[in-house]
């Protein structure tokens, strides 16, 4: 779902899997701030996409309107600043 949003809006954007071996050396897995919220010794978090924007800050569920299953557009756009 974010993906579309992201790509609707023109929003460049990466994605990492750190399931994936290959994705194990980006720069985010060395990030102090990154690690300690979000993993611990055995997985990072992976139950909801987690942003991160200029590699300095964090959003995880903070655009994500669990009980009807949508992204809250007015938090996203301010996130992604348009």
């Amino acid at each position: 779902m974010l993906i579309k949003w992201l790509a609707d809006k023109n929003i460049d954007y990466k994605v990492l899997d750190y399931q994936d071996p290959k994705d194990f050396n980006d720069p985010l897995m060395k990030n102090p701030t990154f690690n300690s919220l979000y993993c611990d010794m055995s997985a990072c978090v992976e139950s909801l996409p987690l942003i991160v924007k200029n590699d300095k800050e964090f959003f995880y569920s903070e655009i994500w309107d669990l009980v009807n299953n949508s992204i809250i557009e007015e938090k996203a756009k301010q996130i992604f600043g348009i």
